[in-house]
């Protein structure tokens, strides 16, 4: 029976051609209307079909579609979804895998659902089996090599309730596929004219971050950075707040040109706040974050936010009442900061290693008469005088902690900064440009060296809190 739907595919999209032809002459009658056409290929979605005859399909219904928007525009955006659903359904059936003109196919789709009523989205995309097959081509790269289409997915997935634990394993391994390819600029910050993932990504970790879909990725991390074996679950983190904080600053740039609005500017401050309250300094994330490499990362993070929410305030004085929110926000994280044993590393790092950018943030919100009660002081770091050069970090110039050597270069560095280097893709020595791989021995930690240096802080007649180097700056080592 399948096979003679199937042959039939070319006479039903011919017919619906020449009705529409007709209909659009002669317009609708008691015999022929536009929803004839669509609910045609509506039925002919329920076969199995080619690629090529999907988008005919969808082109067809979508043109029916469009002359019956100007009689009846009040249903038009939920038939659209429904059109969308019934080709994905069309595909999910058989289980194609998104390349050659299925990614033509699916773009498609993309473009119908895009802009769409979110709760519309959700009540036409949550069959199981339509979920299954959008998790697959979501996390699956050989599924689907394009990463656009799969991260154009997210436009769907973000109106989920919530994720079962085999979709949030799904929904978290092809977030860590795709975080690489995700740009701050280009997708995590409105942009006239240009669809954005923003709300969707957004939504999207927010529900990740419920039930306990993190809890297996903060372990590993923490393991990961423990035994210098960084592998994707750390490196993963890193992106996360490196996104976090860079589209706080994409969009300081944009409002400061009139490219964003200020309503705008302020959703990206407030839901990268609510991200780094709940990624960084919640209870779950303390410890994976307290450790060295990522506790760097987290210290920038937040100086980032901070500086620009401080900078952007001046701007958005229409919306004062949510602006003194966000710095009462940053006050309760700076408060779980300096309060919380695990993270004195934390404060020790952004007093000595962020003095500068601690005093202006001190002074701007001062001045604006909103201070900042639990920002940490910025103290002046002199451990480095009459220190031995073999006690200092090679890249960072801070006096190291823990000493790793890395060998293709014989140079010493603090284990802090190899941390740092290992989160990066690709983990290079800024020396050698040579990859630093942990199963091949790159590197190796220095215990004598590093008591040496224990001995020396001891016998310093004031000795200070011991010194958190520096996140070092090796972009500029970048090729």
């Amino acid at each position: 029976m399948e096979d003679q739907i199937n042959d039939s595919t070319p006479s039903v999209l011919a017919v619906a051609r020449q009705n529409l032809d007709i209909l659009s002459t002669h317009g609708e009658s008691d015999t022929l209307t536009y929803w004839d056409i669509v609910r045609s290929i509506l039925d002919l979605f329920r076969t199995s079909l080619s690629a090529q005859d999907v988008l005919k399909a969808l082109e067809l219904g979508w043109e029916g579609l469009r002359m019956k928007n100007e009689l009846s525009p009040e249903t038009m955006p939920m038939k659209r979804l429904i059109l969308a659903r019934s080709a994905t359904l069309c595909m999910a059936r058989q289980g194609v895998r998104v390349t050659g003109l299925w990614e033509d196919a699916v773009q498609v789709v993309i473009t119908h659902v895009r802009g769409g009523d979110p709760i519309f989205i959700k009540n036409v995309f949550t069959s199981n089996p339509l979920k299954q097959w959008i998790l697959t081509v979501f996390s699956d790269a050989d599924f689907c090599p394009n990463y656009n289409i799969r991260l154009d997915l997210l436009t769907i997935i973000s109106t989920w309730e919530q994720f079962e634990a085999n979709e949030g394993k799904s929904v978290l391994l092809g977030l860590m596929q795709l975080s690489v390819y995700l740009d701050a600029d280009e997708h995590l910050v409105p942009n006239v004219g240009v669809p954005s993932l923003e709300v969707p990504w957004f939504d999207v970790m927010c529900k990740l971050s419920k039930g306990e879909h993190l809890d297996e990725i903060y372990k590993k991390a923490l393991i990961q950075m423990e035994t210098l074996s960084v592998g994707g679950e750390a490196r993963w983190l890193n992106r996360v707040v490196e996104l976090v904080s860079a589209r706080t600053e994409v969009a300081k740039k944009r409002l400061a040109v009139g490219w964003l609005r200020a309503s705008d500017a302020l959703l990206v401050l407030e839901s990268s706040l609510v991200l780094l309250a709940i990624f960084v300094f919640s209870s779950r994330s303390i410890e994976t974050f307290s450790c060295r490499g990522l506790l760097q990362v987290a210290a920038v993070a937040l100086i980032k936010i901070t500086t620009s929410i401080v900078d952007m305030i001046p701007s958005l004085r229409t919306y004062i009442y949510r602006c003194m929110k966000m710095v009462h926000t940053v006050d309760h994280i700076l408060k779980v900061v300096i309060t919380c044993p695990r993270l004195q590393s934390l404060v020790s790092t952004l007093r000595k290693d962020h003095g500068e950018e601690l005093d202006r943030i001190s002074q701007h919100t001062y001045r604006m008469g909103i201070p900042l009660q639990f920002l940490p002081e910025a103290i002046d770091d002199d451990t480095t005088i009459n220190c031995p050069e073999r006690f200092v970090d090679s890249l960072t110039f801070s006096v190291m902690e823990a000493p790793v050597l890395l060998k293709t270069s014989q140079v010493t560095v603090d284990e802090a900064t190899l941390l740092y280097l290992l989160l990066q893709e690709p983990s290079l020595c800024p020396f050698t440009r040579t990859p630093l791989h942990h199963d091949d021995d790159s590197f190796c930690r220095l215990p004598d060296i590093q008591h040496e240096i224990q001995v020396w802080r001891a016998s310093q007649s004031s000795p200070d809190t011991p010194t958190s180097p520096k996140t070092p700056q090796v972009e500029s080592h970048q090729p």
